[in-house]
């Protein structure tokens, strides 16, 4: 042995060369049907017997720090996924580009082989969900050309006895406090984006007309009228440049955050667009669509309307009798505080000394509400709280609607792209992230909606 590691020029060499024999004789010690889990190789061949899907390990192959022999699943996967989408027409942007699993629920099934792909990668996830490697990830983030590296000194006054003490350890990166996607949470039905990224849901817009007959008289003609809501896949796309060092050197959790904030990023940008966005190349937001019930706020002012007690029912009652019970209103979290905390005059004009009148059996025990007589509430910022009437700027406004009626079509896969070529990125030793996602919303039916527009927040 001793003579084996003479041979090597580097420490690094000879550690290569232990972690290789290692996975050889671990190989050969193994049963043949007990499941491997070395976390520098892929072992066997891939399919639904196989250890998981890890998106870490295809991110980290499609930056090209590790080789195919160490991503077998993931490439598998990108190939499936790829020829799926072929047989639809469906190519994506680059050559280069790497498919990854967005939502398996959003393949097409629409054949056999589709339906069998999106069972199989539902297995595949699942089973990778309990099993993260730190070992694994300690690995991957070694391959991309760095090393953990742990001090026993401090950075304290040394003559203090300082030099004793070990740095902080580097906990899990904080998130960004984000706002609340407000679809999902409303009860928004999720449908699959075909490959060719359109669909089309027919509709019956006017039925025909039943009228009362004399004897010998003719029966007026009339004629049902048909519609349709076409979705088309809108393209979202998210790039992000890194410096290489945070690869290289940064905890994995780093490379993971960045990722997570792509598609959160992107997943809050089309939700904000389903509310307010104005078509075109983003979808056209709920709001703006002609067939949705309008209400004005019982008190109207000059520069903004008040919402009172009774335009609950009265937006209720602007529903098609078709809607049994809305599922969710939209609104601020001002603006539904200022609801739970206003209360009525009690001895005087304006005092707001008397019961609460949006929950008259309020009491200081009772927890956070959740509801608006009897209907769910989404508190979400996504909400604007830039409405403007007359000299006011800062309104904002609540939605009432059966959110099932609003569809979101997504394509099942999100296409991701890692790069450090051209000038620029190649010069300043950079590597841009590209995320594209398709996407677009609608309504089946635009009545089973209510906006109250122009409100005060207070």
């Amino acid at each position: 042995m001793s003579q084996t590691i003479d041979k090597f020029q580097s420490r690094d060499e000879i550690v290569q060369f232990i972690e290789q024999q290692t996975a050889t004789a671990v190989e050969k010690a193994l049963p043949a049907r007990v499941e491997r889990r070395v976390p520098w190789v892929t072992a066997g061949p891939v399919g639904q017997d196989s250890a998981g899907y890890s998106v870490l390990k295809a991110v980290a192959f499609a930056l090209g720090y590790v080789g195919p022999e160490q991503a077998k699943e993931e490439i598998h996967t990108h190939n499936q996924l790829r020829d799926l989408y072929a047989g639809y027409g469906f190519v994506p942007h680059h050559a280069q580009s790497f498919l990854v699993p967005l939502a398996s629920a959003h393949l097409p099934a629409f054949e056999p082989q589709g339906l069998r792909l999106q069972t199989e990668l539902r297995q595949k996830m699942a089973a990778q969900a309990a099993r993260f490697d730190p070992d694994e990830a300690d690995w991957l983030g070694r391959r991309a050309g760095g090393r953990f590296r742990r001090k026993a000194l401090g950075t304290v006054d040394d003559a203090d006895g300082g030099t004793l003490v070990a740095l902080p350890a580097l906990g899990e990166l904080i998130d960004l406090q984000r706002n609340l996607e407000a679809f999902s949470a409303a009860g928004a039905r999720e449908v699959a984006l075909p490959p060719n990224g359109r669909v089309q849901f027919p509709s019956l817009t006017a039925g025909s007309t039943a009228y009362w007959v004399g004897e010998g008289s003719p029966i007026t003609e009339t004629q049902p009228v048909t519609g349709n809501l076409e979705l088309t896949a809108k393209k979202l796309g998210v790039l992000v440049k890194l410096n290489n060092e945070l690869l290289r050197f940064a905890s994995p959790s780093a490379e993971g955050l960045v990722r997570f904030d792509m598609a959160r990023a992107a997943a809050l940008k089309a939700d904000l667009a389903m509310l307010e966005g104005v078509g075109g190349t983003q979808i056209r937001g709920l709001i703006s669509y002609a067939g949705i019930a309008a209400h004005t706020a019982s008190v109207v002012g000059a520069n903004g309307n008040t919402f009172q007690p009774e335009d609950v029912a009265l937006m209720e009652s602007k529903l098609p009798d078709a809607v049994d019970a809305p599922t969710a209103w939209l609104m601020r979290k001002g603006l539904f505080a200022a609801l739970m905390n206003r209360r009525a005059d009690a001895v005087s004009a304006a005092d707001g000394k008397g019961p609460f009148v949006f929950r008259p059996n309020r009491a200081a025990a009772d927890g956070p509400p959740a509801e608006l007589f009897g209907t769910r509430v989404v508190r979400s910022s996504q909400v604007s709280a830039a409405r403007v009437k007359g000299a006011s700027s800062n309104l904002t406004y609540a939605v009432l609607g059966y959110f099932p009626d609003w569809i979101v079509a997504r394509l099942g896969v999100m296409e991701f792209l890692a790069s450090g070529h051209g000038d620029t990125a190649l010069q300043n030793d950079m590597t841009y992230l590209r995320g594209i996602q398709h996407i677009d919303a609608g309504p089946r039916h635009q009545a089973s909606f209510v906006f109250c527009d122009q409100l005060v927040v207070g």
